[in-house]
């Protein structure tokens, strides 16, 4: 003895089927005057809608509405319901309803010809309703637990990797949802789960649509990565579709079918991981049974394969601080021995010699190694940059990485030896940072004495602890086949500098010994493992598409919806090769239900699981 309960399809021995409609209702009212025409069901971009025409019927004794009049009695905005009647105590008779659709008319579309004059009405789910809702600002959770709406805030959530969410859910007019936390210190990081919550319910009104609990979308999630979502500006259906795109989720919306409740829902999947539908088509030869046959057309496109995609993830440009000499960046022709030649206030032609014993300059692309400056080969930054490659080419200085006993950066740590590099000291007097190579300019309207005898005497050098952008970027590169083999390589590049970074204190740089016992760390970051993460969840959720299938059933199908999951019987012909290929996945884009066909007709992707 099992529990198991075997369910048989009754066999339909005839091919006609009697026409299948539904019944409509307007804010709860039945109205017979509105006939459905189609029902579309899908994810982004389209979501869900319906159309149903303006066609009178005659038992209801109604006068025809003028077109110019129709919208008196279906204004904008009003709540149109189509019901499936079915028995719900077999086999007594005891009729119930199950809503198909639910949404509220959104446009109204009229033709007049000399034949006749059409209305159509044209109803969509919530979609329309978010779309129309501005994301910006942050609703901040105060010290008693109160919140606080800045509406002059960006709307970014974990910035460069920076948790900025509360520590505990808030409630807020009935909702329950994270908020953004003003102390950096105390602050937590967002998951998807919870951006998702915040954007719900932070914009929607109390109960005027049904959403998963934080816990049921942490499950649904699993362990993607958020760092530096940044949704300011957007719609609230583009926020939303941001964010579950970057963890690989798609959402639609249904009827909501618990009474007292929200008249719809949002439903939050992945293509193909939810229910599984069967779509059968009979062998050739036998004879056509509606019970063993769904599919009346079919027809499909597969593209070449197999193919490898290659996703070459990229941050930003490697940041690396070292300490780097400087050379005399001048003519030597031009050197004196006349200290008020080389002042600005005391030589009206001082622009002739302004960079002598002032430029010093680091030689990176090699401007100073030839006559007249002769200052050796250009700059090796292979010891700086880890054996990366890097190219000649001139850069400039940025300030360093490691930190003061205030808490911030060092800036440009320049420093001075009078005794040709035997003694080195802080350079205490004015200087700028050039812009356009790595180098500074002493910018004192006199130079100091000990700068200047140091000079005369050639012992002078200047060093400087900065730091400079190599030419590489940081770099995962993943696969979803193999590489090197007779399959092409497709590569995607996804290059993301604000939300990847690398910036490294060197063993070139006086302070790295220092930075491993500072109170006060280098601004160091290294996203190597986040950024990998990342490049691992596209390549899991950018599956390449095997094939997609244009199918038409026989008759009408009324519950079938994006993301289902398509089978097939071991007695049905495999179209979908879906026995063939055990790694393929097959599943549901989009469905519309063609009232006056009485067919529905779906688009099915297949794709590599």
């Amino acid at each position: 003895m099992d529990n198991a309960i075997e369910c048989f399809t009754p066999e339909y021995e005839q091919l006609a089927l009697p026409a299948v409609t539904l019944k409509v209702t307007i804010d709860g009212a039945l109205c017979e005057d509105l006939v459905p025409i189609e029902i579309v069901r899908s994810s982004w971009p389209e979501f869900g809608r319906a159309r149903l025409r303006y066609c009178p019927a005659a038992p209801s004794g109604t006068d025809r509405i003028a077109p110019e009049c129709i919208e008196r009695r279906f204004a904008m905005g009003r709540t149109v319901c189509l019901w499936q009647t079915y028995n719900e105590k077999p086999p007594q008779t005891a009729l119930a309803d199950l809503p198909v659709f639910v949404g509220p008319i959104e446009s109204i579309e009229t033709t007049l010809d000399e034949a006749n004059e059409k209305v159509e009405i044209v109803a969509t789910d919530y979609s329309a309703t978010l779309d129309r809702i501005t994301v910006y600002g942050q609703r901040m959770i105060q010290n008693d637990g109160a919140t606080v709406f800045l509406d002059g805030l960006s709307t970014v959530f974990n910035p460069a990797g920076q948790g900025n969410a509360a520590s505990e859910p808030v409630t807020f007019e009935g909702a329950t949802w994270r908020a953004f936390n003003p102390n950096v210190a105390a602050a937590e990081s967002w998951d998807h789960a919870d951006v998702i919550g915040y954007l719900l319910g932070a914009h929607l009104p109390t109960g005027s649509l049904h959403w998963p609990d934080l816990d049921q979308l942490r499950g649904l999630v699993g362990g993607c990565l958020l760092r530096d979502l940044d949704v300011t500006g957007l719609s609230l259906l583009d926020a939303l579709r941001r964010c579950c795109e970057d963890a690989g989720l798609r959402f639609r919306f249904v009827p909501h079918l618990v009474e007292g409740g929200p008249d719809q829902a949002i439903v939050f999947y992945r293509n193909g991981q939810g229910r599984s539908v069967e779509l059968n088509c009979q062998l050739t030869g036998e004879q056509i049974n509606l019970s063993r046959t769904s599919i009346a057309r079919f027809q499909s496109r597969r593209n070449f394969h197999p193919v490898t995609h290659r996703y070459i993830g990229q941050g930003d440009f490697k940041t690396y601080e070292a300490t780097f000499p400087l050379v005399p960046a001048w003519d030597p022709a031009l050197e004196g021995t006349n200290y008020y030649q080389f002042s600005p206030s005391t030589n009206p032609d001082f622009g002739a010699v302004r960079d002598v014993y002032r430029k010093w300059c680091l030689n990176e692309a090699g401007d100073y190694s030839g006559t007249p400056f002769d200052q050796g080969p250009a700059h090796d930054f292979s010891g700086v940059f880890g054996g990366g490659s890097c190219a000649a080419r001139r850069r400039r200085f940025w300030p360093a990485l490691s930190k003061g006993a205030h808490g911030r950066s060092l800036g440009y740590y320049l420093e001075v030896s009078y005794d040709d590099g035997a003694h080195w000291r802080r350079y205490s007097h004015a200087f700028n940072n050039l812009f356009d190579e790595c180098g500074l300019w002493l910018s004192s309207d006199q130079l100091d004495v000990s700068t200047w005898v140091a000079a005369l005497k050639g012992v002078l050098k200047f060093r400087i602890t900065a730091s400079v952008v190599s030419d590489e970027r940081l770099t995962c590169v993943l696969a979803d086949g193999p590489v090197g083999s007779v399959a092409p390589v497709v590569d995607h590049v996804l290059t993301l500098p604000r939300r990847f970074q690398y910036r490294q204190v060197t063993e070139q740089s006086i302070f790295a010994s220092a930075c491993s016992t500072s109170v006060d760390p280098p601004d160091e970051v290294d996203d190597t493992e986040a950024l990998h993460d990342f490049v691992r969840c596209q390549v899991r959720t950018s599956a390449p598409v095997l094939e997609t299938a244009e199918i038409q059933t026989p008759a009408l199908m009324l519950h079938l919806c994006a993301g289902d999951r398509v089978l097939s019987s071991p007695d049905s012909r495999d179209l979908l090769n879906g026995r063939r290929e055990s790694r393929s996945l097959a599943w549901i884009e989009r469905v519309q239900i063609d009232f006056q066909e009485q067919c529905t007709r779906l688009k099915v992707v297949r794709q590599r699981a």
